[in-house]
């Protein structure tokens, strides 16, 4: 049955319906994204991403077409023909005749399915009911192993050494070949594999490896934090603490904040935005770390106020930049701490830039090639400065590549590993094979490679991986670590609140 209306069918009623619509319609299509974008992402990536917003100006171009065509386009045309479909609810009266009983066609069941599609995808691809209990359960992983660098008594040497941090995105040992340690038939980043079989490596194995990626530490922020206090990056579901205007962390003493102590001059660098996923804040509220980013290159004059590539920009010119910045350093006797984060390696397949070579038809494989040349170029570059012989050097693959499908088929992610080398070491590692370990237990050895005395066997939930502790994995095993740390905790609160 049909009956005509005269009522006028745009109100505050359709608004608040289409409003609605849009959420929902957003939410699905946006999970969906995800999910057919990025592998191994956890729910405590999309709240940190949900609290410190997207800004798709600040992503790679990829990205930003790709969530362009798969989640704002059918939004707005599936948004226009719901509006439509209000249009003739409102101006026909729909009815719906079913054994006598006449039921007028309502909008909210839309909404209910949508729910149920939102619930549905979060249930199989993100687990959440494993989420919601561990937010419900507690640990005392922090009131048993935590150790308070606060508490802990440093020795720096006499003369103390430099230290350069080269965080590299998405940088893992397992694209070795299968000969080295890796998962490829052939090594696609050989002058990384000579870097590491050079210098030190700590691996799962006998060959060239890596640490094994716990929760709260699979995407760049979460693997700063992890690197440099020893502690995954956990949001609880109320935690709007990670808001726009308040502090990072305030609650935790970082490597920044015990080398700001002991008089180092430090910067951050970066080929991106520094306001993105907080960055800015976590270097510049943990020991007075001067950022520089696109903008600050910008403004300096070394790069076109218009200019933008990829993330920012390519990584060629990030190390030209990190070279002008180090021999800065080299004309001053305060010790420094540099540290400086790639971006060309980014997942969707990578920034081919003009030194890219075209060896292979998968992109990436071209992109890692690239950029493994480039950081053995830079490192080369550092070991004939002045400066070298009293400097420790850390490569750092930040987190898995976030594209399962570019490794061979039934690959688990625990025969996966970010990539490490310690270059010019103050301190020799008494068994760096064959340890399991996380991005967590790189903390404490930084200051073993610096030749620091500290009177613990590790910092945070790390255990330094130059001495004979077990590391927490070694003790508790990879799966029970990954569910403590991803439980509330009082102590954590404290490291949000602040101290």
């Amino acid at each position: 049955m049909i009956k005509f209306s005269d009522k006028k069918w745009l109100n505050i009623g359709s608004l608040l319906e289409v409003f609605t619509f849009a959420i929902f319609l957003f939410i699905y299509c946006g999970l969906l994204w995800v999910k057919n974008t990025f592998d191994n992402v956890s729910i405590d990536l999309i709240i940190f991403n949900i609290l410190s917003p997207l800004d798709l100006a600040r992503c790679g171009f990829e990205i930003r077409n790709n969530f362009i065509k798969q989640v704002l386009g059918p939004t707005i045309v599936t948004l226009i023909f719901f509006i439509a479909v209000i249009y003739l609810f409102k101006k026909y009266n729909f009815y719906l005749s079913i054994k006598k009983f006449s039921i007028k066609l309502k909008i909210w069941i839309m909404y209910i399915l949508f729910a149920f599609l939102i619930l549905f995808i979060l249930l199989k691809y993100f687990s959440l009911i494993e989420y919601v209990r561990q937010q419900m359960d507690r640990t005392e992983i922090y009131s048993k192993y935590y150790i308070n660098p606060d508490k802990v008594n440093f020795k720096f040497p006499d003369k103390k050494r430099n230290l350069i941090i080269i965080v590299l995105e998405s940088m893992e040992s397992s694209y070795l070949s299968k000969k080295e340690g890796g998962l490829f038939d052939e090594n696609l980043i050989p002058e990384l594999t000579q870097l590491a079989r050079e210098n030190i490596n700590f691996s799962n194995s006998d060959k060239i490896g890596g640490s094994l990626q716990i929760n709260g530490v699979g995407w760049t922020m979460g693997a700063l934090v992890g690197y440099l206090s020893g502690i995954p990056l956990t949001i609880p579901i109320q935690g709007n603490e990670y808001g726009k205007h308040l502090k990072f962390l305030p609650g935790v003493t970082t490597l920044m904040d015990i080398l700001n102590k002991y008089g180092y001059r430090q910067v951050y660098m970066i080929g991106s935005d520094k306001n993105f996923a907080g960055g800015d804040k976590f270097f510049k509220q943990h020991g007075n770390v001067v950022v520089k980013d696109i903008k600050y290159f910008k403004n300096e004059g070394k790069l076109a106020k218009d200019y933008w590539v990829w993330w920012g920009f390519e990584d060629e010119k990030l190390y030209s930049f990190a070279k002008d910045e180090l021999k800065d350093f080299s004309n001053s006797n305060i010790p420094f701490a540099f540290y400086m984060l790639t971006i060309d390696t980014h997942h969707m397949d990578g920034y081919v830039c003009r030194l890219c070579p075209n060896k292979h038809k998968e992109q990436y494989k071209n992109v890692l090639n690239c950029a493994s040349k480039q950081v053995y170029d830079f490192v080369e570059w550092i070991k004939k400065q002045s400066f070298y012989k009293n400097t420790t050097v850390i490569i750092l693959g930040d987190h898995l590549f976030m594209n399962g499908s570019f490794f061979p088929q039934d690959t688990q992610i625990t025969q996966r590993h970010p990539l490490n080398i310690f270059i010019n070491s103050a301190k020799k590692p008494l068994s760096p094979k064959n340890r399991l370990f996380s991005t967590l237990d790189i903390f404490p050895s930084i200051f073993d490679s610096l030749g620091v005395e500290y009177n613990s066997d590790g910092l945070g939930l790390g255990r330094s991986l130059f001495k004979d502790t077990k590391t927490l994995i070694e003790v508790m095993g990879y799966d029970k670590l990954n569910e403590e740390v991803s439980k509330k905790s009082s102590e954590y609160k404290k490291f949000i609140k602040g101290k």
